[in-house]
């Protein structure tokens, strides 16, 4: 049960889509424009178990709708990169990935020019320097074109965690609403608040007598009823309702 914060929604709506994920030799390097690019959503409460065998990698196909499922899913969004490049190797999204110990990665990309010859001479001595050669003196072969393309790439990382307590994604409050508490705005499959009917786009107002004016008192509600069965008043389409549900336990 995480609030989701719209300035992060607004910036997955407008980043790049998807697009190629190759990488030439010449970019490979240790310089890790992913890692360089990655800002930090979420710090686990728990320990995080990630697979032995690595996260997996999957090329993104349309962002609000792989958000929505992964939520659904059970994964919560550990955090994002974003910049842009020329072509840059998965294999270093993968390695940030293992970084922040995610279960799976998304990456988009986007076609968004070309970078002139100068530019790219810069890039190929500041990659020179990241793998040891401190004065960037190495031999600078640029490929027969002299430009490449560049991309905008977005990547996002997330972690599969324990079964919820409840169950939900929210947001809200607005300090213009009349009727203050948390827009559900995705719900985890077979959770507490899914096998009690709750629906997304409902306004959840209160749970027992715990009032949801701010996204704490939902974290507030779930530890204080965690393994009880309690009710959840809302509203739906404007009118008022209610759902009795049961909570996970604490593990």
């Amino acid at each position: 049960m995480r609030s989701i914060h719209a300035p992060f929604l607004a910036l997955l709506l407008t980043s790049g889509l998807a697009g190629p994920l190759s990488a030439s030799a010449a970019e490979t390097g240790s310089h890790n424009y992913f890692e360089r690019g990655y800002v930090n959503k979420y710090t686990p409460t728990v320990a995080l178990q990630p697979d032995p065998g690595g996260p997996k990698l999957y090329r993104g196909t349309s962002k609000t709708q792989d958000y929505q499922r992964l939520l659904r899913n059970g994964y919560e969004l550990l955090g994002y990169s974003s910049f842009e490049a020329v072509h840059v190797p998965p294999e270093q999204a993968l390695e940030q990935g293992r970084k922040v110990k995610a279960d799976l990665i998304l990456v988009y990309s986007e076609r968004t020019g070309s970078v002139p010859a100068s530019v790219q001479i810069e890039q190929l001595r500041e990659q020179a320097r990241a793998s040891g050669d401190q004065e960037g003196h190495t031999t600078i072969e640029l490929p027969e074109s002299t430009q490449q393309d560049t991309y905008a790439y977005f990547a996002t990382y997330w972690a599969k965690l324990a079964p919820p307590l409840i169950g939900v994604h929210v947001t809200g409050p607005r300090e213009d609403d009349e009727i203050k508490g948390l827009t559900v705005v995705a719900l985890i499959k077979a959770s507490p608040a899914e096998r009690a009917g709750i629906a997304e786009g409902d306004l959840l107002t209160r749970i027992g007598d715990v009032a949801l004016d701010s996204p704490e008192a939902l974290t507030h509600a779930a530890q204080l009823y965690a393994g009880k069965t309690v009710e959840v008043s809302l509203q739906r389409g404007g009118s008022d309702g209610s759902a009795s549900m049961t909570l996970n336990p604490r593990r």
